[in-house]
């Protein structure tokens, strides 16, 4: 069990792929990544994460009644950096020397509950690109497992989210590797793809903390953005979707 946080999920392939799991992906076709909260979601992830480790008697009333109240907020506003690094530090505290294993079980069990809850529009965006034959990501700066279990869910190839630390089948309340987060995304990126050129991705997100991701792909789109990413596309020239 101690493993499970720190494996790569390389079998997060497409419905129907004749290959089996591999280390890298071939990058020769084009390659789409999507963030998943607001962009693909009309919320957040770990709001659904949290209602589900309340119904199983892992958080207790008081604790989700703050996550409630963090995506609210995110809802309506997004979030930017300073608050997303608070709200990792506070998730680092709380799963700090917890065994990891039942914390896991309920992230990969959550895949149907999100790809439900994902918006139509973005979904048929995704779906789009797959037809095409394009390798599709899902970054987020939500937990690697439930990332992963999004990405089953909807299709895409692979997932990349934050990874937190586990030793002897529980969490050290450290991060292993970079919060999946402005930077950090596209370093995270890097890690899990290898070699990819991003100058020939297609990028979509609806945060102005995603502006290095966008910044990176050839073909950047802000989806639902936030009010500095609206003006940072129209700046910039690139296409706004709303969902």
């Amino acid at each position: 069990m101690s493993t499970r946080a720190n494996v790569v999920r390389d079998d997060v392939t497409a419905p129907g792929s004749p290959e089996g799991p591999t280390r890298r992906p071939d990058h020769h076709g084009r390659l789409a990544v999507f963030d998943l909260d607001r962009t693909l979601l009309p919320g957040s992830s770990l709001g659904l994460f949290g209602r589900a480790l309340h119904r199983a008697g892992m958080v207790g009333s008081r604790r989700m009644a703050g996550y409630l109240a963090r995506e609210a907020m995110f809802v309506r506003r997004g979030q930017g950096t300073s608050a997303a690094h608070r709200l990792l530090a506070a998730l680092l505290a709380d799963v700090a020397d917890r065994e990891a294993g039942p914390l896991l079980d309920v992230a990969e069990g959550l895949g149907d509950d999100l790809a439900r809850t994902a918006r139509p529009g973005a979904r048929w965006l995704l779906d789009r690109h797959l037809a095409a034959g394009d390798f599709c990501v899902i970054a987020s700066a939500s937990p690697q497992p439930l990332v992963e279990a999004a990405a089953r869910a909807l299709g895409a190839q692979r997932a990349v989210g934050t990874r937190a630390e586990v030793c002897n089948g529980r969490f050290t309340g450290r991060l292993e590797g970079p919060f999946c987060h402005g930077r950090g995304k596209v370093a995270r990126l890097r890690v899990e793809l290898g070699p990819a050129d991003l100058s020939r991705a297609s990028a979509y997100s609806d945060s102005m903390s995603d502006l290095p991701l966008l910044s990176a792909a050839g073909r950047p789109v802000a989806v639902n953005p936030d009010r500095r990413l609206r003006r940072e596309a129209r700046t910039q020239g690139w296409p706004v979707l709303t969902f």
